[in-house]
């Protein structure tokens, strides 16, 4: 004996929105374990998705010679700064330029023989210097003396006739303030060269040239005596003067007179 059967209606007369709800109806009947999880579907899109990025990514950052995506970029190195002035080792300074110390023996800084002679006498005392000085025109030498208790000298050798044409103006007073000039001839006193005295006026005696005694233009005392034979002459002044009235000039100048005559005395 047969059971009951089921009847199944055909499709007939069924428009498309009805058989697409009966397969959803189907479809939704169906066991849970025939289909996937929604939620798994779509992590491995995203996952596939992300893949491909990465791979992308990843060859454009070759091509460009960087590191791989999601690195960070290179930081290039600045170069090395040059040092400072003050990091740079201190220049060497060069030896600074000093003129050469006198010679200890101030003779041996006059070159001619004659010259030497006259000045030798002034330069025997303590603290005596002389230095070479560049010669002036007319001049074949000159040198300069510091003699000690304020007393300067300057030696000098032109032509005689330089020489002759300088005492012309000492003695016509040019150089000299007015009044204050005193001149004679001269010579050696005794045998040798240590001492000098002058010649009076009226005497024959020939002498070795003219002495000249003045106040220059600044007021400095000063004594000058040459000597015909060699154009050789002397200039000495006092560096510190007693005062400007007549009666200091005279002392001062009477004081050069004495030093002049016996500079050892």
């Amino acid at each position: 004996m047969e059971g009951p059967r089921t009847l199944e209606w055909p499709a007939v007369g069924r428009d498309a929105d009805e058989r697409g709800a009966g397969a959803a109806v189907r479809r939704a009947l169906a066991p849970a374990g025939s289909r996937p999880p929604a939620v798994l579907v779509v992590l491995a899109a995203l996952l596939v998705a992300g893949t491909v990025v990465a791979s992308v990514a990843g060859a454009y950052a070759l091509q460009r010679g960087q590191g791989p995506a999601g690195s960070p970029p290179a930081i290039a190195t600045p170069p090395a700064a040059p040092p400072s002035h003050s990091e740079q080792a201190a220049p060497v300074p060069a030896p600074t330029a000093q003129a050469p110390a006198p010679p200890s023996d101030p003779r041996a800084v006059f070159a001619d023989p004659a010259l030497r002679a006259l000045a030798e006498p002034f330069l025997a005392g303590p603290g005596v210097s002389c230095q070479s000085r560049t010669p002036e025109d007319g001049e074949t030498e000159r040198v300069a003396c510091e003699l000690g208790a304020g007393r300067t000298a300057v030696f000098t050798r032109t032509s005689p006739e330089e020489m002759r044409q300088r005492r012309q103006d000492l003695v016509a007073g040019r150089q000299a303030r007015p009044g204050t000039v005193v001149s004679l001839r001269w010579r050696y006193d005794g045998s040798g060269t240590a001492t000098r005295t002058g010649i009076p006026a009226g005497h024959e005696v020939r002498g070795e040239g003219v002495r000249v005694r003045y106040v220059d233009l600044e007021g400095r005392p000063r004594l000058r005596f040459d000597q015909d034979a060699t154009g050789c002459a002397g200039d000495l002044a006092l560096t510190r003067p007693t005062g400007d009235a007549r009666a200091d000039q005279e002392a001062d100048l009477e004081e050069l007179r004495l030093f002049w005559a016996d500079p050892g005395g």
